[in-house]
């Protein structure tokens, strides 16, 4: 029998598109064309559920064009944190600006608040403000254990087929949507489920890695394509559902890898998934924790879904291969939200 020469992988890093959004955030900014844009670009999506975030303790020194403030996620707090106006994107530059703050959003508006002719330079709602920190954005002071305040219960994941994830997850009504706002528990008191309810917006970015052995014998068949996009994203759907199973997917695909639409038998050896941000999703059987590298590669604080032939296996971060030290965790109950 000949020897294999050549060995093909793939890594495909899941990537948030638009900031996690509510239900009720969703339906106030479905018709914005801006949103549509940038939802359109992706065509996979999860929907999670989490008590509503809120800002608390909010102090305003104008002097000095700092909010202070903190984040509270049901009983869960930050730390103290401040958003440097001066040095925000969109902010920056303006001699003169008026702020809009309240418990659920901040915005900064170049005339007038909400008056004619005035434009909004930038705004943050809780978890916009959450997800800018995650991703480094200038001007965001405290919130180090941002991932604790971004951890997510998994209700369902999905893929758009025939279109993306605006038409499939916001335009229309979809099933799995209309079923967790019907069915899921008040997480908070004091909450509606269309604000603890989150739409998450991905967008795949597979990179297919071959090696060769010394003495190979190249033909052009060696230079292998990238997988049809629809087959990586019905295997992401699959890696995940079958492993995480969250409680709004019905089917589960329990015989994981193997299926005739996604990866298996394409020729690719080994192949795995990780989330690109820094967000967790738990459910009942297990969890899944992301991390983001702002040079656009794969972090090792990223757990990793690998499937090798027709094994499965879930390596989490720090406990099955090294990874960089995290922030402590937050207290469960500090008493102060």
């Amino acid at each position: 029998m000949r020897k294999k020469t050549v060995s093909r992988g793939q890594v495909s890093r899941l990537d948030l598109v638009y900031p996690p959004i509510s239900n009720q955030e969703a339906v106030w900014l479905e018709d914005d064309p801006e949103v549509q844009e940038r939802l359109r670009a992706s065509n996979l999506y999860m929907i999670g559920g989490r008590p509503e975030a809120r800002f608390t303790d909010i102090e305003l020194d104008d002097e000095t064009h700092t909010v202070r403030f903190n984040v509270c996620v049901g009983d869960l707090q930050s730390e103290p944190a401040a958003l440097r106006l001066s040095d925000i994107p969109g902010i920056r530059g303006h001699d003169e600006y008026y702020l809009e703050a309240g418990e659920k959003m901040f915005r900064a508006w170049d005339g007038p608040v909400r008056a004619d002719g005035s434009n909004v330079l930038n705004w943050f709602t809780t978890d916009k403000l959450l997800w800018d920190k995650s991703r480094g954005l200038p001007g965001i002071e405290g919130l180090d254990r941002v991932s604790d305040l971004m951890t997510y219960d998994l209700l369902y994941v999905g893929i758009a087929k025939k279109n993306d994830t605006f038409e499939r997850l916001f335009k229309r009504g979809h099933k799995a949507r209309v079923s967790i706002l019907a069915h899921e528990p008040q997480r908070y008191p004091g909450a509606r489920v269309t604000d603890e309810t989150f739409l998450f917006a991905f967008r795949v970015e597979p990179l297919l890695l071959q090696t060769f052995d010394p003495d190979h014998d190249f033909t052009e068949e060696d230079f292998m394509r990238q997988p049809d996009e629809k087959r990586v994203l019905a295997d992401v759907e699959k890696a995940f559902v079958s492993l995480l199973k969250p409680q709004y997917n019905i089917i589960k695909y329990g015989n994981y890898p193997k299926g005739s639409d996604g990866l298996y038998g394409t020729g690719i050896d080994r192949y795995g998934y990780l989330i690109g941000e820094r967000i967790a999703f738990n459910t009942a059987h297990g969890r899944i924790r992301g991390a983001y590298d702002p040079r656009g590669m794969i972090s090792n604080e990223a757990d990793f879904i690998f499937v090798d032939g027709d094994k499965v296996s879930f390596y989490v971060s720090g406990v099955d291969f090294p990874a960089t030290t995290r922030p402590p965790k937050l207290p469960e109950n500090p008493g102060a939200c």
